[in-house]
Order: C-alpha cells, then sequence, then structure tokens
C-alpha cells in the first residue's frame, strides 16, 4: 500500500497541486503515491475510508475546503487519521474560519491557507518548506499557468489550454484522465499530442454547451440584484466559462449554474461577494466564485427527469432565501 495519499480537487488546480507535491516528494503518482480526486461534500467520507483502511504514512489535502455541514466529521477524520500515525497536512487557498483552521492545528494537522493565490501555488511555497525540498523551475512554471487559469487572470499563454483539457471528461473516465495529467505533469511534460485532440474535442462541446445553457436560463431580479440561472449540461464548458458568459450575456450581478444532473449549485459574480451566499446554503468557495450543495424535494427531484428547467425554480426559491437571509446581495 503506497505510504503518501494525496487527496485533491477534481479541476486543474487539484491535478497540477498533486503533480506538484508528488514532484517535491520524489514519489511517482499511482505507484508511490494514491491519487483521491473528490468534490468538497464528499471530502469527509474519503478521509473516513482511509481511515478505515488503515491511515497512510503521510496524506496531503489540496484545493479543498471544508464544507461547513460537513465540519464535523472531516474533523473528526482527520483526527483518527492522525491517532493511526499518519501525518496529515492541508493546502488550500479558499477561505477558512480562522475556528477551523485553529481546531485542525490543535488536532496536530499542518494547515496552509493562503487566499491570494491558487491552491497550485500554495503547494509549491508551502509545501516546498514543509518537505525541506527545492522548486524545480518545470513546478514554477506549472503553478504560473494553473494561477492564471484559477484566478480568472490569463496572462499565461498555456492557461486557457490547461484549463480546458483538464475538463475534458467527467466522471470516472474524467478521474482516469486527470490521474493520466497528473503523471504527464510528474515526469515534466506541460502538453503532449494527445491534449491537443482533447482540446479540439472540448472546444466543438463547448460551443453546444454554452448554447444549451443559454436557452435554458431564467432571470430573476431580487431588490435591485440581477441573478440568472442556467442549466448546465454534463461535459463542457466550465461552470466558471459559462458563468461569467452569462454575467456579461444578461448583464447580471450574479450567475447560477444548475446542474441538469447532480445536487450542485456553482455561483459566478464580478461584483459579489457568493461565498457568503454559498456559505448559508451549506457550501464555500471564493468571492467570485462559490458553490453549494442542492437538495430539491423528491417531487422535484422526479419532474426534472422529464422537466429539467423545473431546477432552475427551485434554484431561484433557494437562492431568494439566502439573500433574503443576508439582506441582499450588496
Amino acid at each position: 500500500m503506497p505510504s503518501v495519499k494525496i487527496v485533491t480537487h477534481t479541476d486543474l488546480d487539484g491535478v497540477a497541486s498533486a503533480a506538484i507535491y508528488a514532484r517535491l516528494l520524489g514519489t511517482p503518482p499511482g505507484r508511490d503515491a494514491e491519487i483521491y480526486m473528490v468534490e468538497p461534500y464528499r471530502l469527509h467520507k474519503v478521509l473516513e475510508d482511509i481511515a478505515k483502511n488503515g491511515g497512510a504514512e503521510r496524506i496531503a489535502i489540496m484545493d479543498l475546503g471544508p464544507n461547513r455541514d460537513t465540519l464535523g466529521y472531516t474533523i473528526n477524520a482527520v483526527k483518527m487519521l492522525i491517532e493511526l500515525g499518519a501525518r496529515v497536512e492541508w493546502y488550500d487557498h479558499h477561505r477558512w474560519d480562522e475556528a477551523w483552521i485553529e481546531e485542525l492545528r490543535g488536532a496536530g494537522a499542518r494547515v496552509y491557507v493562503d487566499t491570494s493565490t491558487c491552491a497550485a501555488g500554495v503547494v509549491a511555497y508551502y509545501a516546498s518548506r514543509e518537505l525541506g525540498r527545492e522548486l524545480d523551475e518545470f513546478s514554477k512554471t506549472l503553478a504560473s499557468s494553473t494561477c492564471a487559469a484559477d484566478l480568472w487572470r490569463w496572462d499565461d499563454s498555456m492557461a486557457p489550454r490547461l484549463y480546458r483539457v483538464a475538463e475534458r471528461y467527467r466522471g470516472k473516465r474524467g478521474d482516469a484522465w486527470r490521474r493520466m495529467m497528473i503523471e504527464g505533469f510528474f515526469e515534466g511534460r506541460l502538453w503532449w499530442p494527445e491534449l491537443d485532440e482533447a482540446l479540439e474535442e472540448y472546444l466543438r462541446m463547448e460551443f453546444d454547451g454554452f448554447s444549451y445553457a443559454e436557452r435554458n436560463s431564467l432571470v430573476r431580479d431580487y431588490d435591485g440584484c440581477r441573478v440568472v440561472f442556467a442549466l448546465k449540461k454534463p461535459g463542457p464548458p466550465s461552470p466558471s466559462i459559462v458563468g461569467n458568459s452569462l454575467l456579461y450575456r444578461f448583464n447580471a450581478d450574479i450567475a447560477v449554474i444548475v446542474r441538469r444532473r447532480g445536487r450542485g449549485l456553482s455561483l459566478r459574480s464580478i461584483r459579489v461577494d457568493v461565498r457568503r451566499i454559498a456559505y448559508v446554503l451549506g457550501g464555500g468557495g471564493h468571492p467570485r466564485a462559490a458553490g453549494a450543495p442542492l437538495s430539491m424535494p423528491l417531487h422535484y427531484r422526479i419532474v426534472s427527469l422529464v422537466y429539467p428547467r423545473i431546477r432552475l425554480f427551485y434554484a431561484s426559491k433557494v437562492i431568494a432565501r439566502a439573500l433574503e437571509a443576508l439582506g441582499g446581495c450588496r
């Protein structure tokens, strides 16, 4: 059993973070370092499973902020892992409550949170010091390209390409694809022919996905705050690309991306701190990009099988209640 387990997010930032960490350790992913790709709401379950299977010598969590609704379970899982003898390190760039950091550090976890950069940047800077290793030039380049995409700066020519190919596939195939990318980055390759093919496929699907989201959108005004809701089918484009496009298309303050399948919302904005809204709904994230669970009643879920747009109407009610609780979006 690999003595190192890396638990990371499923986007480019999570992929790059895992690769940089593995390069710092010199542990090939898949063989000497086991990779777990996970969404934030499932983090506690993955950590619990690792604990049930005996833990590991070193567990590194990256690009994953704890969800408020599952925080207690996550902290308990971390404590179990430490009691089993694991060294737990956590690298993240999302906004945390200071009390969460203190509680995890009090349990023995090494927690590094820096909101000024992307998760790959956090790993590059803090893990190199934590591990006592010098960061190589390739890892610096990978972190720079990743941050340009994840922080929505786009000041690196590789950023839009890497961002898209990391999102090419979803589900089990997506996990296998991103593991392949981690292995490529670990070997020091920033781009290779297989990624060219994936990019071409992604761009074709991206256009189709944009069209679907625009056709299946809903605009609501809440006391001077315009919110656009859009249904997103599985696959490209990413919620961030859809969200930012819709903000301009409908001159909206907030874009809420509702998955056609699944139980989650993605919130995007240029002017509004959407993390506050996500927090009220049991999620988290960044001021301009956040996410939250969407638990619809059974009758809504049944109707959505034949009329997917009902998800938009239910989401609009959920957002309305959250904005009311916050006193608006300003």
